[in-house]
Parts: C-alpha cells; structure tokens; sequence
C-alpha cells in the first residue's frame, strides 16, 4: 500500500493518488524519468525529488516543505539517498533529473531521520496529552514511524515562553516551536504581512512578532494550518475537542463571494472550526479569518425551531397557541396559511401587489425554487435580491461582497443584487402598493431604507429563516430554516464556479432545508415535481436554466466545475 504524507486530514497537505507509469513508459518533451525506491516515476520538468515521490504516491517525510511556500530546506527530515552522490540529499530541494536513482527508506536514510527526530525532540516539551495537535501533530506521525522510541538527553531543557498571545486569535507556545519557518514565509510571501522573524541563534533561537506589530493579518489562522507541530494554536478551538473527535466534511465558507474549500469540523452536533481544504482555483491552501469564524453566527443568534403562526393583520400580533399541535400538522397548518394570505392580497390587490425578498446567501437550490414558486406559480412580479457589501476586494482572497451565491442569482435570471431594486419594494411597501412580502434568508430591519413602520401595511409577511431575526418576530407565518452546516446544495463563487455544500450537522428542532419549505409551499399552488432531493433540484436546474448546462453533482464534484457561460473572474488565482 502506497504511503502518503500524514496526517492525512490535516490541511496542509493534499491527498494525492499514486501515479506512478509502467515501467515502458517514456517521458514526453517536458517530464523526466527516474526511479524511486525501483518504481519508474515520470516528473515534470523543474519537480524536485519530494514532488516526484509524492505524484507517484511515496512518502518522504518532511517538516519545513509546503506546496505554497518557498523551499527552506532547514529541517532536513526530507534526507534521501541518489546513486552517485556521496551524501544524502534533502528531497524538497533536488530537482529530479533523467535517470536519477532515489532510495528514500533504506537503513542510512531511516538513520539519518532518527537522528533528525532526536535532535527536534531534545528540547521539546512532553505536552501531546494537552497539546491541540495531538492526533494530527508531525512530531507524534515522524516519530511513531522513524523515531527511536527513548531518549538518551538527560540534561536540562532549553526553556521557553509557553501560552502568549502572539496575535489577535493565534496563541504561540516557544517550547513546541522546531524552527521551520513555515508561519515566517508565509507572511512574507502570502499575507505580505512580515510581521514574524527568527530571532536569536542555536538552541536559543525562537519566533517572534517585531516590535507593536502582533500578528494580527486577516489570514494569521493559516500560521497554525501550516504549523507542522503544536506551536501555534488557534485560540478559538484550543482545547473545545480532540482532533480524533472531529468528523471533517468537504465544504465551501459562505463567508464571502470567493467561496473557499473549507474542512468543517464537527463533534456533538456542533462546528468546532474550519480549516482551508486544498483548491487550486480557488484558494490554494489557504482561508482568511473572517471565514474560519463565520460559523459562529450559528450559536450566537437566537434559534427557532417550530413554525410561528401570528393573527392575521399586521405583524405585531399575537402569536398563536401551537404548543400542543404535532409537528406534521403543525407544518401543515403554517403552510396553508401561508398560501392562504398570499392568495387572498393577490385576489384583493392584483398580483402587482406580491413582492418577495430573497438573499444570496441561499443556494443554488434554495433561489431557484423560490423563483419558481413565487414568480412563475404564484405570480409574484417582483423578486429583488439585496447586496450586502463591507470593505475591499484585497490581494489574496477576501472579496467585498460578502454573499456566497450572488453570480448564481444572476446566472438562475434573478438577477444580481441590486440595492435599488431593494429599496423600491420597501418604498412601494411604505405606500401601501405592496401588500404581502415573502421574506426568505434576510431580516428586513438590516436593508437600507427599512423602517418598522412599513410592515403595518402588509396583509401579509411570510418569512423563511434560520434564527430569530426582528423580521421573523413579526411575521405572519415564519417557517424555520436550517443554518450553515445543517444542509446540502451549491453556491456559485464570483468565478462562475459551482461548488457543493455538504451537511455535518442534525437540523436544530424542526428546521428544514429553505429549497424543501418552498417545495412544500410550492404544493399549494400546483408544483407538479416532487424533488426529493436537493440533487435532484439541481439537475432540474441543470435541465432549464443554460448556464448549468451539463452539471450534475457527480460533474461538480469536490473542487467544483464552472458555469457553462463563465465569464473571465478579473483576477488570477490567490498566489500567482
């Protein structure tokens, strides 16, 4: 069985397959062949002998090595033997060359990395029972596979600063530290933040921020992605679960329109972090801050887990006694109402007076069935999508708008966010020209030109959402939906590329996914398909809507495909 760089959901390394050639191949004008460990291995042109090991599937260990930073060479753990030279050669800066001979696990070679283990662990502390790395910690992989199991260092360790705050989220402990420098280039070669350097020689040589700068980049948390050992630690997951624990599903952050492949660790029922998975279209190795804590909304914001049914009027009123209803009846109850209230202002005021508000941060899924539902089902005739806008576009990943699936709006013939589209219907709603509003993924009270008073005008306000927003507590109807995590579908990034959402997490209470309240809904006026699933959903869309032509979840697969249409992105991607 082929070998591969451990731990193997750890962040920092993607998983790759053997692609080792038969042993009759013959390298094409830009590759080179040579033999590792008496496999035949074709290499591109310029790969070093770590690259060309690991495409064909064999490990080489390695500490200071990563494929998105610059080549150190200073851990030597990468130690190989070549044919014709007389010392070993660190593999992560040899390139390989035609008819080299490699041997990467004979006894001098598993001798020299012993020795390296040794060395790296004389002045580390004995912290893997309380240390965050454990289960996915190098120093514990390297030394189970090559260490020698004891000690022979009897003397005093080098002792230094354990558990400060070296930025705003990172914490940094000294004694852990082995000096490979991955979290120095990265910030001088990726955030372009140089806040960190090596400071002192020798054994006393340790990193550290300069003077009144803190590590405090809008990327700091991808120092830990990239700390091989438990140095530095993302403070809010320090200590909260054993990596061991976690169940890491293949993802996408909502945070913003760029749409980085994430690892959403759960336990419990519960997000404990995300960490950047590798995608080389989109954000190579890496994810900003903002993105790592956006989950946190989840357990911040008020949740509601049952249909709220108020009297009819105005929104103000009173909810309705629902407590001893079984939950079947319950649904059924809200939806009929919710059918029943849109029904009677289009019968009273004409279809002109529906409007619906929907967000970007829906799905693929989700905005498409609330066009069909409400625009060609329902009739209603205007279906506005706001923007929700902070700050700047910046050199690596972070996009100023902050919703997921913007392009998919448009893309699905929605239309692209559009605040004055927004602020029409708000307007035409303060006048009374609107008399019943859908409401779905958005709390009014946070769109520009909102005022409470407008929603004593409306006969009817029905609101699908995830937690208790103002505008759900005075709904009609509200309908409670699941929340990051707790659902599948897909978003599409301002690239054009479609990319999946995967679920981790059991629904809160009695939620449902928004794409399956408006299927539902969608029953009441004569929606013919059952859509059983969201996949299901998609290739529907897939079917009508050209821009996905061609698309299934097999072709989106775990890094995404572009939109048929996909039009240049305006920017190349992050690193290059």
């Amino acid at each position: 069985m082929p070998e591969f760089s451990p731990p193997p959901h750890q962040p920092i390394v993607p998983a790759t397959a053997p692609q080792a050639p038969s042993a009759a191949a013959s390298p094409g004008p830009d590759e080179v062949a040579l033999q590792i460990d008496d496999r035949p291995v074709l290499a591109r042109k310029g790969m070093t002998v770590l690259q060309a090991a690991e495409k064909a599937g064999i490990l080489v260990p390695h500490y200071c090595y990563h494929p998105g930073l610059s080549i150190a060479g200073n851990c030597r753990m990468c130690l190989v033997e070549i044919e014709k030279m007389p010392k070993l050669q660190i593999a992560c800066a040899t390139q390989a060359a035609p008819g080299m001979v490699v041997r990467t696990g004979n006894d001098r070679v598993r001798a020299a990395r012993a020795g390296i283990q040794e060395f790296l662990l004389i002045n580390h502390p004995l912290d893997c029972p309380i240390c965050d790395q454990a289960g996915e910690c190098r120093l514990q992989a390297y030394e189970s596979a090559y260490g020698q199991g004891y000690s022979r260092f009897k003397e005093e360790k080098v002792h230094f600063p354990k558990r400060y705050d070296i930025g705003r989220s990172v914490m940094f402990d000294a004694e852990r530290c082995i000096r490979c420098t991955r979290c120095i280039r990265f910030c001088d070669e990726v955030s372009d933040s140089h806040e960190l350097a090596l400071f002192q020689r020798g054994d006393h040589a340790i990193i550290g921020t300069f003077p009144g700068k803190p590590l405090d980049n809008p990327y700091s948390g991808c120092t830990v992605d990239v700390c091989p050992v438990g140095a530095l630690t993302w403070k809010p997951f320090r200590f909260k679960a054993r990596v061991w624990f976690l169940k890491n599903v293949p993802s996408v952050c909502v945070g913003c329109a760029r749409g980085c492949n994430v690892n959403v660790g759960t336990f419990r029922n519960r997000v404990h972090r995300m960490v950047p998975r590798a995608n080389p279209d989109v954000n190579r190795f890496w994810m900003c801050d903002p993105g790592r804590e956006s989950y946190a909304a989840l357990y911040q914001k008020p949740r509601f887990e049952r249909p709220i049914l108020r009297a009819s009027g105005h929104g103000a009123g009173a909810a309705e006694d629902t407590a001893g209803m079984e939950s079947a009846s319950l649904w059924d109850l809200a939806l009929d109402r919710s059918a029943d209230l849109l029904r009677g202002v289009a019968k009273k005021d004409g279809p002109k007076a529906l409007a619906a508000i929907v967000s970007a941060r829906l799905t693929v899924e989700d905005l498409y069935l609330a066009k069909r539902v409400l625009v060609d089902l329902l009739g209603v005739g205007r279906l506005a999508v706001p923007p929700h806008e902070e700050g700047e576009d910046d050199h690596l990943l972070l996009r100023r708008d902050k919703t997921p699936n913007a392009r998919g709006a448009e893309a699905l013939g929605i239309g692209a966010p559009s605040a004055g589209r927004v602020k029409e219907i708000l307007e035409d709603t303060s006048g009374g020209r609107v008399r019943g509003l859908v409401v779905v993924g958005e709390d009014l009270g946070a769109l520009p030109g909102f005022s409470s008073a407008l929603l004593e005008n409306l006969d009817a306000l029905v609101v699908i959402d995830w937690w208790t927003s103002p505008t759900v507590e005075r709904a009609h109807v509200a309908l409670p939906a699941t929340g990051y995590g707790e659902h599948e579908g897909t978003v599409v990034n301002f690239q054009g590329r479609v990319q999946r959402l995967r679920a981790g997490l059991t629904p809160r209470g009695e939620a449902d996914p928004a794409w399956r309240i408006l299927r539902d809904l969608g029953r009441r006026f004569g929606l013919p398909n059952e859509y059983p699933t969201p996949a299901a959903v998609f290739d529907d869309v897939a079917t009508h809507v050209p821009a996905f032509a061609g698309l299934s979840y097999r072709a989106v697969g775990s890094l995404g495909a572009p939109l048929a249409d996909a039009r240049p992105a305006g920017d190349p991607p992050p690193g290059e």
